[in-house]
C-alpha cells in the first residue's frame, strides 16, 4: 500500500479508474484509454535506489498513453527505461516506433507525449514490464539527446545491451534498500551506463560530440569547470575559433555556452556531495572547487536544477547512507542554506 496526500492507495486493482491512479502514484500522469479485456487486474509495486525509482508493473492488455494535455497538468521531468519481462509491447515517441519482446528494453522521456501498445500472453492475457525512473536532472541528457534515443528496440539478450539489459532486471530482483551506502552513486552510475550502452547500440554520438571540435572544446570545458574565469571568450580563445562559431556549435546542440558550463558545474557539485558526504568538507569547499564564487548564486543555482538546496540535498543523503555524523554537521558560517 501506498500512502500520497492522505490516501490509501493498493498496490493491486481490478478497477480501470483505480488502476489510472495507481499508475500517476508510481509515475506520471497517464491515461489508459483502452482495456483489451473484462477481467482485468493490474499492479505496480516501487522501490527506491537514491533518486532511481526500480518498479515492476503487471497486467492485462490494454494501451497507455501520455499526451500534451496531461504533460501540460502534470510536468515531471523524468528519463524511464521499460523493459518486457511477459508479453509484448509497442513503444511511440518522436515519431518513431518499436516492437518489444521478452526482455527487450527502451528509453522514453516523460517531458514529451508517448505511448504504449501492451500486449499480453496468449495463454492469459498478461504482461509484466519493469521501469527505471531518473529524474532528467540527474542524467546528461539534454531534451534532443533524449529525442535521439527514444523509442528504439535495445536487445536485452545479445551484445552491451544484453549486458546492461540483465544488470537492470538484477536491481529488480535484489531488493535493494534506499538506505544502502552508496546508493545515490550506484543510481548515478546506472544512469550514465544507460546512457553510454543506448548510444552505441542505437549509433548516436556520444553526449555533445557533434564534431571534432566541439568533443575538444567539451574536453576543455571538463578541464577547467573550477576556473571562475571561464567564460564563452576564455574558451573561443583557448580553442582559437571565433565566439560567434562557438556558440553556432552550442546551438546546433539547444544548448547555450553558459548554460553547459553551469549545468556541468552543478553536476560535478552534487557529486562531490554524494562523495564526500562523510567527508568534513563544507558545501562553500565544494563550490568553490567548481568555480562557483557566489555561494548564493551556487544555492540558487543548485534548487532550479535538482528541486533543493544544496544543504537539503547533502542532508537528504546522509540520511539514506546511514552517515549520522553527517546528518548532525552543523552548518558552517558562509554556507548556503
Amino acid at each position: 500500500m501506498l500512502t500520497r496526500s492522505g490516501f490509501t492507495v493498493p498496490a493491486r486493482t481490478t478497477s480501470h479508474g483505480d488502476w489510472i491512479d495507481l499508475l500517476r502514484t508510481h509515475f506520471v500522469a497517464l491515461d489508459v484509454p483502452e482495456v483489451g479485456t473484462e477481467r482485468f487486474t493490474g499492479s505496480v509495486r516501487s522501490q527506491s535506489i537514491a533518486h532511481l525509482q526500480v518498479s515492476s508493473v503487471d497486467s492485462t492488455s490494454q494501451r497507455i498513453e501520455r499526451n500534451g494535455t496531461l504533460i501540460d497538468a502534470d510536468s515531471g521531468d523524468f528519463i524511464q527505461v521499460g523493459m518486457i519481462r511477459r508479453g509484448t509491447a509497442v513503444v511511440r515517441q518522436d515519431g518513431r516506433e518499436c516492437a518489444l519482446g521478452r526482455d527487450d528494453f527502451v528509453v522514453y522521456d516523460t517531458t514529451r507525449p508517448f505511448e504504449w501498445m501492451c500486449t499480453g500472453d496468449p495463454h492469459d492475457d498478461q504482461w509484466s514490464l519493469e521501469v527505471f525512473t531518473w529524474p532528467r536532472a540527474t542524467l546528461a541528457l539534454t531534451e534532443r539527446d533524449s529525442s535521439d534515443l527514444t523509442a528504439i528496440r535495445l536487445d536485452g539478450r545479445n551484445g552491451m545491451s544484453g549486458v546492461l539489459g540483465r544488470f537492470l532486471h538484477d536491481l529488480v530482483v535484489s531488493r535493494s534498500g534506499a538506505g544502502t551506502a552508496g546508493a545515490h552513486a550506484v543510481a548515478d552510475e546506472i544512469g550514465d551506463l544507460v546512457s553510454v550502452i543506448a548510444r552505441t547500440a542505437t549509433g548516436v554520438p556520444p553526449v555533445g560530440i557533434g564534431s571534432s571540435s566541439l568533443r575538444d572544446i567539451n574536453g576543455y570545458i571538463d578541464d577547467h569547470l573550477g576556473d571562475p574565469t571561464l567564460s564563452p571568450v576564455v574558451i573561443a580563445d583557448a580553442m582559437g575559433v571565433s565566439t560567434r562559431h562557438l556558440h553556432r556549435l552550442f546551438a546546433d546542440h539547444q544548448m547555450t555556452v553558459s548554460r553547459s558550463i553551469r549545468t556541468r558545474r552543478l553536476e560535478k557539485c552534487r557529486r562531490e556531495i554524494i562523495a564526500c558526504v562523510a567527508v568534513d568538507r563544507s558545501l562553500s569547499q565544494i563550490s568553490r572547487r567548481w568555480g562557483f564564487t557566489d555561494l548564493a548564486v551556487f544555492s540558487r543555482a543548485f534548487k532550479s536544477e535538482f528541486g533543493m538546496s544544496p544543504r537539503q540535498y547533502r542532508a537528504m543523503v546522509a540520511e539514506q547512507s546511514g552517515d549520522a555524523h553527517a546528518v548532525t554537521r552543523p552548518r558552517r558560517p558562509g554556507d548556503p542554506e
